[in-house]
């Protein structure tokens, strides 16, 4: 029969490695997140250049790329989040794996 502290221990042993995949998992989740952001900002922008090509006044088409423009910004800054999840992800994982 197994006694006390060696039920604990294997607890401890199980609970530690429910939150060290969470901990990856949240890390993977807000990379996916950040990706949708950056493909969202992009279909936008491009949206607003196809919307554009239909403008009479070169007012309107200036308006219309200065739009895009910062859409096309957003996305670039969704991507970096991205890959600094990605990157956490990747260091979480080989920090817990070692323990």
């Amino acid at each position: 029969m197994k006694g006390f502290k060696a039920f604990l221990a294997e607890q401890q042993a199980l609970e530690e490695g429910v939150v060290k995949k969470g901990a990856v998992a949240a890390y993977a989740l807000q990379g996916r997140n950040h990706g949708n952001n950056a493909v969202r900002s992009y279909n936008k922008a491009k949206q607003t250049l196809r919307t554009a090509t239909n403008a009479k006044s070169s007012d309107a088409k200036v308006d219309a790329l200065t739009r895009a423009f910062i859409d096309l910004l957003d996305g670039l800054v969704s991507q970096r989040y991205q890959v600094g999840s990605v990157s956490a992800q990747i260091t979480t994982a080989i920090a817990l794996s070692k323990n």
